[in-house]
């Protein structure tokens, strides 16, 4: 993660300041370096920000529903490969 930080901040500098410079040569509007600044700033945080939330995506995505793998579940959803358990009443009384 710290790697994608330090690749964005240093892309977004490089973007804001050629986008910058381009158009201070075409409008003559100088922008000021705080305002690059905060713009590199913002850039950093929002992507680090989108990032983030990515990888919790993915990571939830990843983690296995306990319905139908475990070894008491005794509903429909129950998957195939699971054993079988017969040891309560309820089981015998609807066979």
């Amino acid at each position: 993660m710290a790697k994608y930080v330090w690749k964005t901040c240093f892309v977004a500098l490089i973007t804001i300041i050629a986008i910058a410079e381009i158009g201070e040569y075409i409008t003559g509007t100088h922008i000021p370096w705080v305002m690059r600044l905060s713009l590199v700033l913002g850039m950093t945080v929002g992507m680090t920000f989108l990032k983030s939330t990515l990888n919790l995506v993915t990571a939830m995505e990843g983690e296995k529903p306990l319905s139908g793998t475990v070894r008491n579940t005794l509903g429909p959803d129950r998957s195939p490969e699971a054993p079988n358990q017969d040891a309560s009443a309820e089981n015998k009384k609807s066979k």
